[in-house]
């Protein structure tokens, strides 16, 4: 299987219909799955392009379709396993992320869909519009991509690894401030943990009933990867802030998750290792930084 990840960075409608009505429609030709995910003017110039062919292809709401990097990144799975499973004879996708706040983990999203999806057959070309984006990003869709086209297809030297990419450029953690309204000790075992958290976030109204048991679904697995992985020094910390619940199990493990954490696909038919990701669909945020000789993994929960 091939997974093919390609960057293109245009500068007007006419190169972005021109290079990606003509990707499509190879594809159709070749009879292939085309899927596009992109916000609604691009998609609108882009079915101006293609016209009557527009219909065989499956077009994406953007603004559904990327809520979180993980979640999106298990779409594109499915779409390509989908594919395969039906007879497909490849899959081509096109995708171009609407940029809005912080942008380091739509980066990383990029630089990790190079191993997430590295064993299926596809090729994602994700469009970059020069006249709108600042050159810190465009910079970043360079290295993050081993394709490019800029003026005309190339391999592109300037491609970091996922590995290098996702180690320099972290997640923010989810901000708080104040005490805690939770700091205890991770011992051996999760369930004490797992009812206390269950206990003090019904009774005082964190989340709503369903949010509280993905709280402690995420918590449980987070917990359990510290007791399994980390050092002997586990704790617990939960902050309430206007926006979110957050929570934080540090410990003194003497390494960290791999960056690519939560990242990769479980592989099929396999139990368990599905800690991290799980985490990373369930949650609104997921960061693992390593600091003072503790790891810190915080994950947080919207509450409206």
């Amino acid at each position: 299987m091939v997974f093919t990840h390609s960057a293109f960075l245009y500068d007007t409608d006419d190169a972005y219909a021109s290079l990606l009505s003509g990707f499509v429609k190879d594809g159709l030709g070749r009879g292939e799955t085309v899927a596009v995910a992109a916000p609604p003017d691009r998609v609108g110039v882009l079915r101006d392009a293609l016209a009557g062919e527009a219909g065989s292809v499956r077009f994406l709401p953007a603004d559904e379709w990327y809520v979180r990097p993980a979640r999106t990144i298990a779409g594109w799975a499915r779409i390509l396993r989908t594919a395969a499973a039906d007879g497909s004879p490849f899959v081509r996708l096109v995708g171009q992320i609407p940029y809005a706040g912080p942008h380091a983990p739509w980066l990383r999203f990029e630089s990790a869909l190079n191993r997430s999806l590295a064993e299926l057959d596809g090729h994602l070309l994700c469009a970059y519009d020069r006249r709108g984006l600042p050159a810190t990003l465009l910079t970043a869709a360079v290295r993050t991509h081993p394709r490019l086209h800029d003026g005309g297809w190339r391999d592109n030297a300037r491609y970091e690894t996922p590995e290098e990419f996702l180690a320099a450029t972290p997640e923010a953690p989810w901000p708080v401030s104040g005490e805690p309204v939770v700091a205890v000790p991770v011992d051996k075992t999760v369930a004490g943990l797992r009812s206390l958290v269950r206990d003090r976030a019904t009774a005082e109204g964190w989340l709503p009933a369903d949010r509280v048991e993905i709280l402690v679904l995420a918590l449980s697995e987070v917990g359990t990867n510290s007791i399994r992985h980390g050092g002997t020094h586990r704790e617990l910390r939960i902050w309430l802030t206007a926006d979110a619940v957050v929570t934080e199990v540090t410990d003194d493990g003497p390494t960290g998750p791999s960056p690519l954490a939560g990242y990769l696909l479980p592989r099929q038919g396999e139990i368990g290792g599905m800690g991290l990701w799980l985490v990373q669909q369930l949650c609104d945020g997921l960061s693992i930084r390593q600091a003072g000789g503790l790891t810190h993994v915080r994950f947080a929960l919207r509450r409206g």
